[in-house]
């Protein structure tokens, strides 16, 4: 049997021909695939690709960016998590009494049971770091769920402050964080390891909230169609994926 490219195949789809159907296809659909039509339009699309007058470059170089800065986020968020950790590790003994020896001018040497103050102070100031370069980016990001999480923090971290205060912790207008060195020597350690110690403490829910902040950063980054972790676009069936591909 020869079959003609001109003959009329609507027969072969039945009762498609209302505008109803729910079955996805119609008439119009066979035409515009019969006609060309249809071919052209698909082409043009996976040529270029528009989301809001944007072209596929554009979309794919925002992409980028986004995915870039929503992954930074997530790291910095790991590295504050890190940084806590020799805080409220309930294995750590920063708060712990310490020996400490010295010798006098005669040779004779004495023990005596210390705080290792200085290495407090250090951890704290790293801690400080890692929030304030924390912060600085998930108060700006572009993505509106991680920006609204890190500004309820900054709106916390005024409540907490004024207890925190009381144990060498200064909050700058900016939002950002320092440590008065002084002031936590001079403070019993009792109150800094409330403050700053184990899983009950406020660097504890400070941590939680980071953390969380973290989480949507990370889960925006997955969302983002074609992104990985890499900062490249990943080569799978999804639509904005193979067509960034194709236009790299």
């Amino acid at each position: 049997m020869n079959f003609s490219t001109n003959n009329d195949y609507s027969f072969l789809f039945g009762g498609t021909n209302s505008s109803n159907d729910n079955s996805g296809f119609s008439l119009n659909d066979y035409a515009s695939i019969k006609n060309g039509s249809y071919g052209k339009l698909m082409k043009a699309y996976y040529k270029e690709q528009k989301n809001e007058g944007k072209s596929a470059k554009e979309v794919k170089e925002e992409t980028q960016t986004k995915g870039a800065e929503y992954s930074e986020i997530s790291s910095l968020a790991d590295k504050f998590d890190k940084s806590v950790s020799k805080l409220l590790n309930s294995s750590s003994d920063l708060f712990e009494l310490k020996d400490k020896t010295t010798t006098d001018e005669n040779g004779i040497e004495t023990t005596t049971q210390e705080y290792d103050m200085d290495s407090i102070v250090g951890a704290l100031k790293d801690m400080a770091k890692s929030y304030n370069e924390f912060m600085s980016k998930a108060t700006k990001s572009t993505n509106k769920n991680v920006a609204r999480r890190a500004e309820n923090l900054v709106g916390q971290m005024t409540e907490y402050m004024k207890s925190l205060s009381k144990v060498g912790v200064k909050f700058a207008d900016n939002g950002t964080i320092s440590i008065d060195e002084d002031k936590v020597k001079k403070t019993d350690v009792s109150a800094l390891k409330r403050a700053f110690g184990g899983r009950d403490s406020m660097l504890a829910q400070i941590s939680n909230k980071v953390s969380q902040i973290g989480t949507a950063a990370t889960s925006a980054a997955n969302n983002l169609k074609g992104y990985n972790k890499s900062a490249k676009y990943a080569s799978d069936s999804t639509t904005i994926g193979n067509l960034i591909n194709g236009q790299a």
